[in-house]
């Protein structure tokens, strides 16, 4: 949960980042304090919490317009003991989109071993920092929200992707109401790829992790390292979001290596969210990750 209101309280710290703790709570909740955001008035601004050890998203904030110079948000749900990482960006050419410094103006806040409520406050200064903002993992895949697609004529699916240097984050759209599934770096058809296969369900998305065993079978990883997923179903097809580690460290994974290419296998049933089922179509192809 978190809400968005000007600030007009004590002044803060010289320092433009600054920690104030309040109670110790297994539940933290955080408030962010901004001053001196004057050159951004009226501009679009952005901010996500992740968990810095998981990766996981912990919530996703969008300001359509800086109201004042100083201004507050809250969040809460942040848990005690774990460490978090704040990403935040002022979208300064407007175009909807995170654009690396200096075109867009982005900052990072490391927030480590947290262990009570407490007070951010951050003074607004020209040392950026480039975010590598990823995509939302919500089943909503926005015009341009990924940095790549690709269009596989053979099964009419759709691959979004955007990498960082540690993690991939995958959108998968398939023209059936069935499972749809990826898998990565085959060695010959299905043997040695890392797949990915999920049902949705209304809001409920199952995922498995899989791994291929033979050239024409695979079967469910001991341990699965999916760091979020969503997905959402319509009358025209299947939207399914996730994000894994590219190297997991898992022997059942196949590590995969930022700046190289990777071949993927796509494949979905038209209808049958039973993971099992035999796919509809299936094809091969292959897509560049980013260094």
């Amino acid at each position: 949960m978190s809400h968005i209101r000007n600030w007009v309280g004590i002044p803060l710290a010289l320092l433009a980042v600054g920690f104030t703790a309040f109670s110790v709570m297994a539940d933290i909740s955080l408030e962010l304090k901004f001053k001196d955001m004057d050159p951004h008035l009226g501009e679009a601004f952005s901010l996500r919490v992740s968990n810095t050890s998981t990766g996981e998203e912990i919530t996703r904030l969008s300001v359509a317009e800086i109201p004042a110079a100083a201004f507050e948000l809250e969040i809460s749900g942040l848990v005690l003991g774990e460490s978090y990482q704040v990403d935040l960006f002022v979208d300064v050419n407007g175009n909807g989109h995170y654009d690396a410094p200096p075109i867009d103006h982005a900052w990072r806040i490391d927030l480590p071993n947290m262990q009570s409520d407490g007070s951010l406050s951050f003074v607004h200064n020209t040392m950026f920092t480039d975010i590598g903002w990823p995509p939302a993992i919500d089943g909503v895949i926005g015009e341009g929200e990924y940095a790549h697609e690709l269009v596989d004529p053979e099964t009419g699916m759709v691959v979004y992707w955007e990498n960082s240097t540690s993690t991939l984050t995958i959108g998968l759209v398939s023209p059936g109401t069935g499972w749809l599934s990826v898998g990565f770096a085959p060695e010959r058809q299905m043997q040695g790829a890392n797949i990915l296969i999920a049902g949705i369900d209304g809001e409920v998305v199952t995922i498995e992790d899989h791994y291929g065993n033979t050239p024409t079978s695979h079967k469910k990883d001991d341990v699965t390292h999916v760091v979020q997923v969503a997905g959402s179903e319509t009358s025209e097809g299947s939207v399914l979001e996730f994000r894994i580690p590219l190297d997991s460290g898992d022997d059942q994974d196949k590590p995969l290596v930022a700046g190289s290419e990777v071949i993927i296998i796509l494949a979905y049933h038209d209808s049958s969210d039973t993971l099992t089922m035999r796919h509809s179509k299936r094809s091969t192809s292959a897509l560049v990750l980013d260094n």
